[in-house]
């Protein structure tokens, strides 16, 4: 339908003059032309304040646009006209968990739980906000329910896989992992030969294909060596390009290929992250102790050591702007600033992307060395990281790398955490040269920041007890 002559149009009364506009709003909504959209939305509470479906759309519309405060209020308006619809109180408690008020988010699912209790999508994201508020048991006790009435009911069954994980039980967690492949975002691959369930390897070849990010690879490549000495065989690993130069030193892979490259004749295949579940990871028992990767033995990267007493600190504050949680766990470069007060500390920047930038917008480039510019690839970075005191650093691929070479590393953690460093831990099985720093509400970076000052004035006024009590 096409808006009619403005002479007709005009001459409408105003409740059908919106209803049309709302009918171009949505096609516009539909075909992802939402700043558009919601220029014909407006219009249609101009026209109509009592349009309750145009504010929650234009709601809908804002949130996919991240403008999560000016959608919650669209949220609000509609409710306020049309109180007892539960798809607007579902719609309301995702936007207050991505602006991290959970409690109230959890509210909003729940009321549209009563008013509408068959309703899975509710329940669905109920359980989401139960999980990213730390409530495992509650979080799975609905994913449960969900999947008793629908067991193949959207994304629930890998939103469970990964509650499980958040919650330490990697024995059912890893086994359920598979339901990735579900996810319209990773379609799994195939290939004419069998995938390995675990059978030996004598006489023949594994071919592990890459999935997911660095940190994933760097985490998991530690499990290599148990499959040689558990099964033998050959291993083929598939790596991106930018691992290639870090994992060629490992004794437990016969073969690098970098991804995109056809690889050569193998007999069995099996994903990565699907290792966890085939070597029975568990919490309290996961293989490869750090170090099991090493700075290249040749590289052009020296830094000056720091003066007796000092530190050279390492420092990371963004992840990839494409990650699901970056909202989460990305901070502001100022915050780290601190860390520099005194005269003996040297700042260097691990950065990569496009966060890299904030060096000049904030200024911190005359406190902080970039080294992140020299770094063309991860060998670079591990050469860089193994001559540093510590690594500073959020949740990205520089922590794991850091954790893998078992070097002294802090993560700053937002209060909803990735599935693998767990809750209530300020360690981390994975790296035990690692320290986790939570934040003790959501968004609190603050605070969070504040124990690591704290952490590093203890560990500068150890280091000063130490030198005054070791013997010229």
């Amino acid at each position: 339908m096409t808006t009619p002559p403005a002479i007709e149009f005009n001459k409408l009364p105003p409740e059908e003059k919106a209803q049309l506009l709302f009918q171009k709003a949505v096609r516009l909504h539909q075909s992802n032309k939402l700043d558009e959209a919601l220029k014909y939305y407006a219009q249609c509470t101009q026209l109509d304040g009592t349009f309750a479906d145009a504010y929650n759309n234009m709601a809908v519309a804002l949130r996919k646009l991240g403008r999560f405060n000016a959608a919650l209020t669209c949220y609000k308006r509609s409710l306020a006209i049309r109180p007892d619809h539960g798809a607007t109180y579902s719609n309301m408690g995702n936007v207050l968990n991505d602006l991290d008020r959970l409690e109230e988010a959890l509210a909003a699912h729940t009321k549209a739980i009563e008013l509408m209790p068959d309703e899975l999508l509710y329940l669905y994201n109920a359980a989401l906000v139960l999980r990213d508020a730390g409530k495992c048991k509650d979080a799975i006790a609905l994913f449960n329910k969900i999947l008793n009435i629908d067991p193949d009911y959207k994304n629930c069954r890998w939103d469970r896989a990964l509650t499980y994980l958040m919650s330490g039980d990697f024995e059912t967690g890893f086994a359920e992992y598979d339901a990735r492949w579900s996810l319209d975002r990773s379609p799994p691959r195939t290939f004419i030969q069998p995938r390995w369930t675990g059978e030996a390897l004598t006489d023949c070849t594994l071919f592990i294909h890459r999935e997911q990010g660095f940190g994933d690879a760097i985490q998991f490549v530690r499990l290599l060596p148990l499959i040689k000495e558990k099964f033998g065989g050959t291993v083929i690993l598939e790596t991106p390009p930018e691992l290639m130069r870090l994992f060629e030193q490992m004794d437990a892979v016969d073969q690098l290929i970098p991804s995109g490259q056809v690889p050569p004749v193998f007999d069995f295949w099996v994903p990565l992250m699907s290792l966890g579940h085939i070597l029975h990871i568990r919490e309290n028992c996961i293989p490869g102790t750090p170090p099991y990767l090493h700075k290249p033995d040749k590289h052009p990267l020296h830094l000056r050591p720091a003066p007796k007493g000092g530190m050279n600190i390492g420092i990371a504050w963004a992840g990839s702007p494409t990650h699901q949680n970056d909202r989460r766990r990305s901070v502001a470069l100022d915050l780290f600033l601190p860390l520099a007060n005194d005269a003996d500390t040297t700042l260097i920047s691990l950065q990569k992307g496009p966060a890299c930038k904030d060096l000049m917008t904030t200024g911190a480039n005359c406190v902080v060395l970039d080294a992140g510019k020299d770094l063309k690839d991860f060998a670079d970075s591990a050469a860089l990281i193994d001559q540093l005191d510590l690594v500073v650093t959020v949740d990205t691929s520089v922590a794991h790398l850091a954790g893998a070479m078992g070097k002294e590393v802090w993560v700053l953690l937002p209060f909803t955490p990735d599935w693998r460093w767990m809750w209530h831990r300020n360690d981390s099985p994975w790296y035990p040269d690692m320290r986790l720093f939570r934040q003790d509400h959501p968004g609190d970076w603050e605070g969070c920041f504040r124990k690591i000052y704290r952490a590093l004035a203890e560990k500068r006024l150890r280091q000063m007890r130490n030198r005054d009590t070791t013997p010229t």
